[in-house]
């Protein structure tokens, strides 16, 4: 009888499944007796084309805190920095609207890790601000802002990428910085 056929008649299944999790966390099998390769062995790094959110598998806190202090900026829910160094005067960015932006994302040591001048032929990015679209720290910062408009973002690990690199020119538990300049909406 092989071993989970004896568990799942022994234990109803609530062992083989707290096993089996356990086992596969570790990237191994009961079945199977061979271990998954590592998922550091092929995974491929794609260039962020815009700031759009990564699924983290088992995040464990990433911070809520910034490893850069904006000045003179406020400071809104989840500790996300944001200043207007140039109020637009056009239509007003509302959470759910698509948006057409143009932006910088940097690391606290200057290190620029996407510009939207490279992407999309230079033209701007038009995206939907909304959960599931893009990074937290833009859902809560952009609202507000007027086309023409011009919004330095400082975003905490917990509302951008957290524990998760999308990229080699992002680390884990990032601090990322956005000058965004508000193009359209709608």
């Amino acid at each position: 009888m092989r071993l989970t056929s004896a568990l799942r008649a022994a234990t109803g299944g609530a062992l083989l499944l707290a096993a089996t999790v356990a086992l596969a966390g570790c990237g191994g099998s009961f079945d199977s007796g061979v271990t998954a390769p590592s998922p550091s062995a092929s995974v491929k790094v794609q260039a962020a084309t815009s700031p759009s959110p990564t699924t983290s598998p088992a995040c464990v806190n990433p911070s809520t805190q910034a490893s850069y202090t904006l000045a003179g900026a406020r400071i809104l829910a989840g500790n996300l920095q944001v200043k207007d160094l140039k109020v637009g005067t056009g239509a007003t960015a509302v959470t759910g609207n698509t948006v057409s932006v143009s932006y910088v994302g940097s690391l606290p040591n200057g290190k620029v890790f996407d510009n939207s001048v490279n992407d999309n032929a230079g033209k701007p990015i038009s995206l939907k601000i909304a959960s599931g679209s893009v990074i937290q720290g833009w859902v809560e910062g952009i609202p507000g802002m007027k086309v023409g408009g011009q919004r330095e973002l400082v975003i905490p690990p917990a509302l951008g990428y957290g524990c998760v690199s999308p990229s080699s020119s992002i680390p884990v538990n990032s601090t990322l910085i956005f000058t965004i300049t508000l193009v359209g909406v709608g």
